[in-house]
């Protein structure tokens, strides 16, 4: 009897590394693999969001408007092959993570803070100069929004990832 416990003591941690490893290399997985984009694109059948921002980088990031407590996002940059992962609302600076022309945004939750029948996150797109919103991008609305609430039945893999996809071409 005593050993089981311990063997189930052991399963039990095995499978939680195994979750936390699984999670962390989907953003590997954008980083390294290049059909991923394409891959994906099937996997959610939708079309990324399409953003034309004319001025430049400078300033240039993604708002973290809302989000449900306790889980990690990341937002993987493909042209230069870059992550930033964020626990909190706030803002992420992306003008050393975007190049000029065409470029390819994936987000993702990467940690969920244990329910997997709820989360939700809205990124807007927005130019800071001094800390201060000066152009909000896309009318306003959300680039990258993922939302789960558990009532919806699961089409295919984004529903409980949160996977989205953006592209934004920079002139």
């Amino acid at each position: 009897m005593k050993y089981t416990q311990y063997f189930l003591i052991i399963l039990i941690i095995l499978l939680i590394n195994n979750l936390c490893f699984a999670q962390g290399n989907i953003v590997d997985y954008f980083l390294k693999d290049p059909n991923a984009w394409d891959d994906t694109k099937k996997i959610i059948h939708k079309l990324p969001t399409k953003v034309i921002v004319a001025d430049g980088l400078e300033g240039l990031g993604f708002n973290l408007a809302e989000f449900s407590e306790g889980d990690e996002v990341a937002l993987i940059f493909l042209e230069t092959k870059k992550a930033e992962k964020l626990k909190r609302e706030g803002f992420c600076n992306a003008d050393d993570k975007l190049l000029p022309g065409k470029n390819r945004i994936v987000s993702v939750n990467t940690r969920n803070s244990g329910n997997r029948r709820y989360f939700h996150y809205k990124f807007i797109l927005q130019r800071n100069i001094n800390n201060v919103p000066i152009t909000i991008y896309n009318n306003g609305n959300a680039v990258l929004e993922s939302t789960y609430d558990g009532s919806r039945p699961v089409k295919d893999i984004s529903n409980l990832s949160g996977i989205e996809l953006c592209e934004i071409e920079i002139r």
